[in-house]
């Protein structure tokens, strides 16, 4: 069993020296670069992904997408090829990036991910394939202000653009007109699915609303996240007279001026005539109520399962990696224990054991006697079994008297001082029979 464990050992060790050693022979390397690690809700930060070689590159980088937990993410993964310098001097590398929102308030991480790349060592034309994995990088999610938050509609973005514009365009109608106002939002730096609806904003009381769903548009270019949104409300007019449309207000929050701005159509003022024919109007609204959508497109999408902060794949990986982590401590642990307690049982019935326990029992016979007995049990090659009569044998006949007339006064209920004596001459006799047995071929000392 240990033999195998021995091997196992030998196995992984290898294989850590291999993933280890394998990209420092090709000599290719790879960073991440976040441009931001702590930003607010809904605002992008860039992550950056270079490989590095003192070579070149024989093939292209193949590479896992990036996914990250509450978070919206568009690849730009077309990699692109350049210089780049690294502590003074200049390596071939080729770069790609991706622009993350998050939409979720806390710590996250971005995770690491696997890239494959082909180069050949210096000195060398052979290609060799390398295995590299990006280090895993922390970024904070802040929530914006309260102040934003008690507006209702807000969203993030670096600069909004409002465009207001009404087919018929005239400010004169009758009852029963019906007016189509279309509302476009371009946004910088956000996503379409970021900007909110305006439609609920205005509530007529001389017409009625029929909203469509808004039609998003990422119109992201260079580098940069943009999007439009164009949102379409109809107007059923069913009173006459002067009235002013209210302006549209949409407030939003500027990550980089750290500021809440507002933009706003403008008031609309129209004047409305009368309408002798008003059984239009009930025709009118069943036509226009059939076409409303059953469902806010803000509303339609279902957020990802998630296990503290982790998709349920991601988790149920660390999940099994733990477990089988868990077993193989448990079984190691368990041999372990098993050996450390063979250990001690042995040590605990070892001589020199119970010699040390000896030396330290009470003075009482009932404590000296037998812990004097449980040592001279254990003694092996010992001439006999009685204490003085090995020791008359070897000489010691002094000593002998002494533990002889210790056992007499025992028996007869005297009190007897003798046992500390009795430690010294056993010791002295110990260290003279371990050295006599080290000095005999055949037989081997005892401590």
């Amino acid at each position: 069993m240990q033999n195998k464990l021995k091997y196992i050992k030998i196995l992984l060790t290898f294989f850590v020296l291999l993933t280890i050693l394998q990209p420092m022979q090709a000599q290719v390397s790879v960073s991440v670069y976040l441009n931001r690690k702590s930003v607010y809700v809904q605002q992008p930060f860039r992550v950056t992904i270079t490989v590095y070689t003192k070579t070149w590159f024989t093939q292209p980088l193949e590479f896992n997408k990036l996914q990250i937990p509450n978070a919206f993410i568009i690849p730009f993964d077309k990699t692109q090829p350049g210089m780049f310098t690294i502590g003074g001097k200049q390596y071939p590398g080729i770069q790609f990036y991706y622009i993350v929102f998050p939409y979720e308030v806390g710590n996250f991480t971005v995770p690491p991910i696997e890239i494959t790349a082909q180069s050949p060592p210096e000195g060398s034309s052979e290609s060799r394939k390398v295995v590299l994995h990006t280090t895993p990088q922390s970024f904070e999610v802040k929530d914006v202000p309260d102040d934003l938050k008690k507006k209702g509609t807000w969203f993030v973005a670096k600069n909004v653009n409002l465009q207001d514009s009404w087919e018929p365009s005239s400010a004169n109608y009758k009852v029963g007109d019906v007016v189509k106002r279309t509302i476009t939002i371009n946004a910088g730096g956000t996503l379409p699915q970021f900007i909110p609806e305006l439609s609920g904003q205005e509530k007529l009381s001389w017409a009625s609303s029929y909203p469509r769903d808004p039609e998003l548009t990422d119109t992201h270019a260079g580098g940069d996240a943009n999007g439009r949104s164009v949102q379409t409300i109809t107007y059923l007019i069913e009173k006459d007279g002067d009235f002013t449309v209210p302006a549209i207000s949409l407030p939003y929050w500027n990550p980089y001026s750290a500021k809440m701005l507002t933009v706003s159509t403008k008031p609309v003022k129209i004047h409305v005539d009368k309408n002798n024919n008003l059984g239009i109007l009930t025709t009118l609204k069943d036509s226009l109520a059939a076409t409303q959508p059953t469902q806010s497109a803000g509303t339609s999408g279902k957020k990802p399962l998630l296990i503290l902060g982790m998709h349920w794949y991601v988790f149920a990986g660390w999940a099994l990696a733990a477990v089988i982590l868990l077993y193989f401590a448990f079984r190691l642990g368990k041999r372990a224990y098993r050996q450390i307690r063979t250990k001690w049982n042995n040590y605990r019935i070892s001589e020199k054991h119970l010699f040390r326990k000896f030396l330290r029992s009470g003075n009482e016979p009932q404590q000296f006697i037998p812990a004097l007995y449980d040592w001279w049990d254990s003694l092996s090659g010992k001439p006999s079994a009685s204490v003085g009569s090995s020791l008359e044998i070897a000489g010691k006949t002094n000593d002998s008297n002494t533990i002889k007339n210790y056992f007499d006064k025992t028996v007869k209920g005297e009190k007897n001082g003798g046992s500390g004596e009795i430690r010294k001459l056993l010791t002295d006799y110990r260290s003279q029979y371990n050295e006599e047995l080290s000095n005999d071929d055949d037989n081997y000392p005892i401590i």
